[in-house]
């Protein structure tokens, strides 16, 4: 009787979801929680319940570090929130079955403390940074349910973790993931380049400070590229340090004509969605099918203003408009949005242990002081990253 119920205990285990069951987790943690669409000040520290694996390819994580992203401080204003109810009634995210709570944060660094059954790659113990979609359980939070490979299997949902840098701490790991994975959307999966394609590559950036562009500046930089990057007067010294070949200063009275006048480009990675009188695809090369590729689309902007149908109609209209327009002068234009991808993060994470790839973090908030960190995003212009320590015990991060 003592072992059956020995292995019953063991099966409940596994099913359950932890090689080694989380006795010492506490039931509750500290969230910062949003319980309406009222901006920052709607953001309180609430205790809630740990969440508990629902799936067999889930792993719990005690978050160590986490950082702020624009898309955190646009979602307390409701940004994007049709696409993502329309993805709750299609139980895309199981965890959150309501729009409110609402618990922000994308990307984070920590430590496995829980894994489902049937998780093969990860362990009780190991030191994990990821990215998780808007619309689940986000890292502004003691712990944090994600999806992990099954089997080394990389399909979506189930790729939003790889094992963290080891030469970096949690704080500048928790820089990287949804930025960089940003980035990699743009130059790897919707533009086509990679390390093999990518050598002598004529690569222009614009907004290379952010999060996004400076990883976007020194990724096609370790691939070989030739990188032009734009930014302010104040961060030339920043993004020239990042490995850009060029960077030219988008408030100087010439930033048009510097460009204008200067080689044409292969691929263009936009940042920043905006331009006062410059259209970016004339900076293309034409007819050797070039690509201008933006991570800002108006597909969230116009869902938001015109319900799911409406705006999806626009939207794929703007899409085939701007296509159309460019392939006739032999270029391409296409949009790109984050996409959790495990599968490029191991990449990544090789890239940042060989030195080719760094966090630039701009300023450090302790756990506490979270909406400090959202107001300062949306004072905007940030140079890299807002991290949020969630373990005291992290050492800080140098500032740049």
């Amino acid at each position: 009787m003592m072992i059956q119920r020995l292995l019953e205990t063991e099966r409940k285990l596994v099913t359950f979801g932890s090689r080694r069951l989380n006795h010492t987790l506490p039931p509750k943690m500290k969230a910062w929680q949003a319980r309406s669409f009222n901006g920052i000040d709607s953001v309180q520290m609430e205790e809630t319940r740990v969440p508990q694996l629902t799936s067999s390819n889930e792993v719990l994580v005690k978050v160590h570090a986490a950082s702020v992203n624009p898309l955190d401080v646009a979602m307390l204003d409701g940004y994007g929130r049709n696409v993502i109810d329309v993805l709750r009634r299609l139980q895309y995210f199981p965890h959150n079955k309501e729009r409110f709570p609402m618990i922000l944060g994308r990307d984070f660094s920590g430590e496995v403390v829980g894994v489902g059954h049937g998780v093969k790659e990860f362990r009780f113990g190991d030191e994990v940074w990821g990215a998780t979609l808007a619309g689940r359980q986000g890292s502004h939070a003691e712990y944090i349910t994600v999806p992990a490979c099954i089997e080394n299997v990389c399909t979506l949902p189930t790729l939003q973790i790889a094992k963290k840098p080891k030469t970096k701490s949690h704080l500048e790991s928790a820089a990287l993931p949804y930025a960089a994975l940003t980035a990699w959307a743009g130059i790897r999966s919707v533009g086509n380049l990679s390390r093999y394609t990518t050598q002598n590559k004529r690569c222009l950036v614009l907004g290379a400070s952010g999060g996004v562009g400076s990883f976007a500046v020194q990724l096609l930089r370790a691939w070989n590229g030739s990188v032009t990057a734009t930014c302010s007067a104040g961060a030339v010294e920043m993004v020239s340090k990042l490995g850009a070949d060029t960077v030219v200063d988008y408030t100087a009275p010439d930033f048009e004509a510097q460009l204008l006048h200067g080689p044409r480009f292969d691929f263009i990675l936009d940042c920043v969605g905006t331009h006062q009188g410059l259209s970016p695809t004339k900076l293309l090369h034409k007819g050797r099918l070039s690509t201008y590729v933006t991570v800002v689309s108006p597909v969230l902007k116009n869902t938001d203003n015109m319900g799911i149908f409406s705006g999806m109609a626009v939207s794929a209209y703007q899409a085939l408009q701007v296509t159309v327009q460019e392939l006739a002068d032999g270029r391409s234009a296409r949009w790109a949005f984050f996409c959790p991808n495990g599968c490029a993060l191991k990449e990544i994470t090789e890239l940042v242990d060989l030195g080719k790839v760094t966090p630039y973090v701009s300023s450090t908030f302790p756990f506490l002081e979270v909406p400090a960190a959202y107001h300062k995003m949306k004072e905007g212009h940030a140079r890299g990253k807002i991290v949020i320590s969630v373990i005291e015990q992290e050492p800080p991060v140098q500032k740049h």
